[in-house]
């Protein structure tokens, strides 16, 4: 279907791929990994033909159809959502149904393009691809802003087409769901993997281990046979027995170590101490047009504080970060920042705010204009910037890379308050363990968002759930926000079975065929019954997810662990804990079908009182 041959890609004197080889067959769906910088977006970028080899071939089937889904997306300007997503290609309604999958309302179907947001506006790029069902899909970081529900969606909707994949992401769980194969950037070659990431990372570690074995033993041979060489070289009657080995030793192949690229490797510079109270809101309110996000809203900061903001996408999280971040005023009510209190906010689509003409060291010299060039250097070098590289251009930077010199700006000036809006979007696995082990030693306070629960679990000391305006605070770690939300769900199924208000009568109710329904007064009393029905439901959804995503973030730290190599050593252990791991996985299936039932109850509620009058 698509052959990639001896490609060689190199920018200035920095080689990409070299000799690089890798064959996309049918119906396969390849996930594509290796470090930020690595040539990724760029091997995707020649397969479109936007930019050529400079040596070898790709080679694709004639009549080959490929849709590519870019990280940075061109204006769909002056087209409202379902115009630009049928874009005369097929008929409305299956557009509207793919739009649906991805989380827009019927109401969304008429605004323009130009008003959304740029995760959104991403969903409608990703929608017309969909629904122009190429032969080969090229996806780079298609999950960067889709939350739980519309994930979970897009994932079915990839394993039930026929297109080809391949796909950039660094969503590890993403590609445990969807990958059959994976291809790895690595040493400016590209290797072909059979399997999901989970099933990569094993391989991966076991030829890594093959790799060293074997190089340590033909060392350990060289240096014998030289050795030899060395010590009876001028003695003659050992002459023809050194020519030998000397002849030996220039036929041997030398195996080369597989070291993976340095790491980033910083830390937080320590700040001077704030006061007690950080932040404060009172009565604050904030709307965007007709849509009221906030009516009045009190929240409180205090130092110390690792707060997590979790809720649906469009709940209001980022909408509170800029509000506390002091970047978006407040309709109404006050906001307070405490005594020696500084801040640094980094925003979700922070990189894409970076001057793309500028070079790293520019970037850098921005935010701090008074700092010395060699300090400047060195925080460079601290996220892998190093020599010649510090002044390349953002614009040929990747995105993981351009996320990088975002994080970097925030360094070069001390502050003990953190707001972070999804900062791991773009950084490679490797990448996101640094930061996270660099925000675990912060010694000040954060507010952040974030939907990798890893991320959430190491971090978090206090999660506030966002919903419908209000903020629920829970005051403890991730995963007693999720053991809590767990719970929560068991009384209030409780409640509704002592309630009986959902369920035969509740769907007599639902359906209008309880007694009275047809008189006025019956429908008020059958209207007040959904909407109690609709904001339990509601709850039972939200509640049923916090239990699917606990599995799911347990199922994720598990798969780190069996991806030790040296678990395997101890095939008990790894016996029990595959097993504990199985038991797991059959938890989430389990919760995730109750969640689904719970789903199509809330719908056929919601369905039930858009049909009264």
């Amino acid at each position: 279907m698509l052959q990639i041959e001896e490609v060689w890609k190199q920018f200035g004197t920095r080689v990409l791929l070299k000799d690089a080889s890798a064959h996309l067959r049918p119906n396969t769906r390849v996930g594509l990994v290796g470090p930020n910088g690595c040539g990724k977006t760029t091997l995707l970028r020649m397969i479109m033909g936007e930019q050529s080899p400079d040596k070898g071939t790709i080679r694709k089937r004639p009549r080959l159809t490929i849709g590519y889904l870019a990280q940075e997306l061109e204006p769909l300007l002056g087209k409202s959502v379902l115009e630009a997503t049928h874009r005369d290609l097929y008929p409305e309604h299956e557009a509207k149904r793919i739009l649906m999958g991805l989380g827009f309302t019927v109401h969304d179907f008429s605004r323009m393009v130009d008003t959304l947001s740029g995760g959104y506006r991403m969903r409608v790029a990703l929608a017309h691809l969909l629904l122009s069902n190429p032969d080969v899909l090229l996806l780079d970081e298609p999950t960067n802003h889709l939350d739980k529900v519309t994930q979970r969606w897009f994932e079915e909707f990839l394993l039930a087409s026929k297109m080809t994949l391949l796909i950039v992401s660094h969503d590890t769980k993403f590609l445990d769901q969807v990958a059959t194969h994976m291809w790895e950037i690595r040493h400016q070659q590209i290797r072909e993997y059979r399997g999901n990431y989970s099933q990569f990372v094993v391989l991966k570690a076991e030829q890594d281990a093959q790799l060293e074995s074997a190089a340590t033993r033909q060392a350990k041979e060289i240096a014998r046979v030289q050795k030899f060489v060395d010590r009876f070289r001028y003695q003659a009657n050992k002459a023809r027995q050194v020519q030998s080995r000397i002849k030996q030793l220039e036929k041997v192949k030398v195996i080369e170590r597989q070291r993976d690229p340095r790491r980033v490797r910083f830390t937080f510079p320590e700040p001077s101490p704030s006061g007690r109270h950080v932040l404060e809101l009172r009565g604050a309110a904030k709307a965007y047009g007709h849509k009221v996000v906030y009516g009045s809203l009190d929240f409180t900061v205090e130092r110390g504080q690792r707060i997590a903001l979790v809720g649906e996408n469009g709940a209001g999280k980022s909408t509170l970060l800029k509000m506390l971040a002091g970047v978006t005023p407040l309709d109404k009510g006050s906001r307070t920042v405490g005594h020696g209190v500084t801040l640094h906010y980094f925003a979700q689509h922070q990189a894409e705010t970076l001057n793309p003409e500028h070079t790293i060291l520019d970037s850098l010299h921005e935010v701090a204009k008074q700092a010395e060039t060699n300090f400047l250097r060195g925080i460079a070098g601290a996220f892998l910037f190093s020599g010649p590289d510090q002044k390349k251009p953002i614009k040929a930077l990747s995105g993981g890379e351009r996320n990088r010199v975002a994080l970097a700006r925030m360094l070069v000036e001390p502050a003990n308050t953190l707001l972070l809006d999804e900062p791991t979007n773009h950084l490679d696995p490797a990448s996101v363990d640094v930061l996270t082990d660099a925000l675990v030693a912060f010694p000040g306070t954060l507010i952040f968002i974030s939907h990798d629960p890893t991320f959430l679990s190491r971090i978090a000391n206090r999660v506030v759930e966002i919903d419908d305006g209000q903020a629920k605070d829970y005051l403890g770690d991730y995963e007693y926000y999720l053991w809590k939300r767990s719970k929560e769900l068991e009384e209030f199924g409780r409640d509704q079975a002592d309630d009986g208000s959902v369920g035969t009568n509740g769907n007599e109710r639902a359906n209008g065929s309880g007694p009275g329904s047809d008189s006025p007064k019956g429908k008020a009393a059958e209207r007040r019954e959904l909407i109690k029905a609709e904001a339990r439901l509601e709850k039972q959804v939200a509640r049923a997810e916090a239990v699917v995503l606990e599995c799911e973030a347990k199922i994720k730290a598990r798969d780190g662990e069996l991806a030790d190599p040296q678990l395997y050593e101890d095939f008990d252990r790894w016996k029990a804990m595959q097993r504990e791991h199985d038991l797991w996985k059959h938890d989430l299936e389990r919760a995730t079908l109750k969640w689904e039932e719970l789903s199509q109850e809330l719908e056929r509620v919601r369905g039930s009182l858009a049909g009264l009058v």
